[in-house]
């Protein structure tokens, strides 16, 4: 009876520790998507020092910039403005499952530019 009481209590610690866990990431997430913007989209676009910062080659369109791995060529992912005034960040490595990571680091560069 100790034992089915213990794990029972080792099982409810876990869940909580997850539902902890996993609010943090959506709080960390909603704060990271609020740098996509359209000023900073224009802050990368138009920065002459954001190449240097970059760890990937940005390639620059009127409404798309796309970031490619340098000396690789291919295209991780990009960043595209909307006819809405909207910034949407589109990954093409990982189907998606590296997103977050491609948004943290969109927000990391813009913080750089910022202070640089």
């Amino acid at each position: 009876m100790k034992l089915v009481i213990f794990l029972a209590l080792v099982i409810l610690l876990v869940f909580i520790l997850i539902a902890i866990s996993g609010n943090k990431n959506i709080e960390e997430d909603k704060e990271n998507a609020k740098c996509l913007t359209v000023e900073n989209y224009l802050l990368i676009r138009d920065s002459s020092v954001a190449d240097e910062l970059s760890q990937y080659a940005i390639h620059r369109k009127d409404d798309k910039l796309k970031f490619t791995r340098k000396g690789k060529g291919y295209t991780l992912f990009y960043l595209k403005l909307e006819e809405s005034k909207k910034v949407k960040l589109v990954g093409l490595d990982g189907y998606g499952m590296r997103d977050k990571e491609f948004l943290k680091y969109v927000c990391n560069l813009i913080e750089n530019i910022k202070t640089n």
